[in-house]
């Protein structure tokens, strides 16, 4: 596949190529990271369970959780209006995120945002997903999967010199999201055309025990095709 990618195109193309195929890898990324949101999720909520949570508050985002929590299965990835449960769902969670309490509140706008990405709104979800990352109160797990997916959906267009930033928080050796900020911040290598510190990140990830299957695979990927001649 990789081989043919760079023939007989001029340099912009070539670029403008391995860009398509950097969103691609770092898209799938994204997918792998809301399954993880659901079981941190749930962590977090048992953890407050012993913190004397307002019993209404957590029914309400139980119950929208319920109604809300198919949606990435069933939406395409055009903008849709919901209705019916969905909606209603929809709607208790913004009601819980200004909640008093903070497990409540935070799990309320993490779903939120699982919602508006998954229906196409996503100036709706990162909204959400920055309220998260900047509340001190929330759980420092879900302000970080918070993060990594508020900037994972903007590595195509969003303020490079912010997205580094954010992403530098989570990067380095034993941080749990390590893996995934180091292949984002080689993604932006390659939106502004840095190929070789793009293959160094990409070449430590390959090379790091720590380094999970799925990304390194894609950074295997990635650096085929910023070398096709190496395939």
């Amino acid at each position: 596949m990789a081989e043919d990618i760079y023939r007989e195109v001029d340099e912009e193309l070539k670029a403008e190529r391995l860009r398509a195929v950097a969103r691609r890898y770092a898209g799938l990324a994204a997918v792998a990271v809301v399954a993880v949101v659901a079981g941190a999720g749930l962590w977090s909520w048992k953890v407050a369970q012993h913190k004397a949570l307002d019993q209404a508050a957590t029914g309400t985002y139980l119950a929208a959780l319920r109604q809300t929590d198919h949606l990435p299965d069933q939406i395409g990835h055009d903008p849709i209006t919901l209705t019916g449960k969905a909606q209603s769902g929809l709607e208790s969670l913004q009601k819980l995120a200004p909640s008093t309490d903070a497990g409540v509140a935070t799990l309320a706008r993490m779903q939120e945002a699982a919602v508006q990405a998954a229906r196409g709104d996503a100036k709706a979800a990162l909204a959400a997903w920055n309220a998260v990352q900047d509340d001190p109160k929330a759980d420092p797990a879900l302000r970080s999967i918070a993060t990594l997916l508020w900037c994972q959906h903007q590595l195509d267009t969003g303020d490079i010199p912010t997205l580094r930033s954010r992403l530098s928080l989570l990067a380095g050796q034993g941080k749990a999201w390590n893996g995934l900020a180091e292949e984002a911040l080689a993604v932006l290598d390659v939106r502004e055309g840095h190929k070789d510190d793009a293959r160094k990140k990409l070449s430590a990830l390959v090379d790091s025990a720590d380094t999970p299957a799925g990304v390194r695979n894609r950074a295997q990927d990635m650096m085929q095709a910023l070398d096709p001649s190496a395939g």
